[in-house]
């Protein structure tokens, strides 16, 4: 988990060096590299983690961190546009479009907070990251708009609101070959990880180091352990027909992101067909990713995990656009 891991690194800097500089993408607009949400954190001896988009704005930004860290201006927040023919302030790339990214200096003093929000996403506690320019602080979770909420007003005046604790949820149901690639790259992809199986002593459950948790289950059962909610992303990959249909049938009426099933037409259709018989309503199954994951001829687990993995990130980001 990427945010965790971030955190992590402020973290350790901050004991070891005492400060560090954080960079949040507060907004973006148009072709910036640099999306809403995305965080970097400095240390005056270069080390850093995450990213505001990279290319030669993210160099620049280093190098004027680096040049003079003591002196850094906090809590500023700065409009960079993507255009070498503005006259507002440039980025140093053209390719259109405008981000403002908010500077924090993160010291001691934020310990406890930064203890907090490690813990909150250990336990998986919904909260709001909320940051201005007299402060940075996670407070308790009330519905929002949207998961991130920027409003500004002037360089020193703003609030910015991200809801923290969670992340996207990968809940795969099948621990085999496939089950494994797919954990390995939604675990890249920052994805909290789950992987079901009734098997426990299988090969691919035993040794799957990429899942942050693993559950025993009847497939019938998966269900149970799978909230609804615009993070919950549902991946179906059972070794048999029976599976497949035994776990869609548990989550079919879940309000989730994201469901697809792995399978060939013909199974897809029985185990269709085999539901609707059990009086599962066949409008449902529209919602159903099937066959799983974008076109792109895959044959092995690993083709196939980054066939599903590309599916996954097209409907998690659509409701950004």
């Amino acid at each position: 988990m990427k945010e965790l891991n971030l955190w992590k690194f402020i973290n350790e800097k901050i004991k070891e060096e005492g400060n560090v500089i954080l960079f949040i993408v507060a907004d973006s607009s148009n072709s910036s590299p640099g999306k809403q949400g995305f965080k970097m954190a400095i240390t005056k001896t270069g080390e850093q983690y995450g990213t505001v988009g990279g290319g030669i704005m993210e160099a620049n930004l280093i190098k004027e961190v680096l040049n003079n860290f003591t002196n850094v201006k906090d809590n500023q927040i700065r409009l960079l546009q993507h255009d070498s023919n503005t006259s507002l302030e440039k980025s140093g790339l053209i390719c259109g479009g405008t981000q403002t990214i908010i500077i924090k200096r993160i010291t001691n003093k934020h310990s406890d907070l930064i203890n907090e929000i490690i813990e909150r996403f250990k336990k998986r506690e919904k909260c709001l990251l909320f940051v201005n320019s007299m402060s940075l602080r996670v407070k308790q979770y009330s519905p929002v708009t949207n998961k991130i909420v920027f409003n500004v007003h002037n360089v020193n005046d703003y609030e910015y609101f991200e809801i923290y604790g969670l992340t996207e949820s990968a809940y795969i149901i099948g621990s085999g070959h496939v089950g494994l690639a797919v954990s390995r790259i939604m675990s890249i992809l920052g994805f909290y990880v789950t992987i079901f199986d009734h098997r426990k002593d299988v090969f691919t459950f035993v040794n799957n180091k990429f899942a942050d948790e693993k559950i025993v289950c009847k497939y019938s059962e998966v269900g149970q352990y799978i909230p609804d909610g615009e993070m919950t992303f549902v991946i179906i990959v059972t070794p048999q027909h029976t599976g497949d249909k035994a776990a869609l049938k548990s989550i079919i009426n879940k309000d989730v992101k994201y469901i697809g099933m792995m399978g060939s037409k013909k199974k897809i259709d029985t185990v269709f067909q085999n539901l609707e018989k059990e009086g599962i309503d066949n409008k449902l199954f529209k919602r159903v990713h099937t066959p799983i994951g974008l076109e792109i001829e895959a044959k092995t687990p690993e083709e196939i995990a980054i066939s599903i993995a590309a599916e996954v990130i097209k409907i998690k980001n659509l409701s950004l656009i």
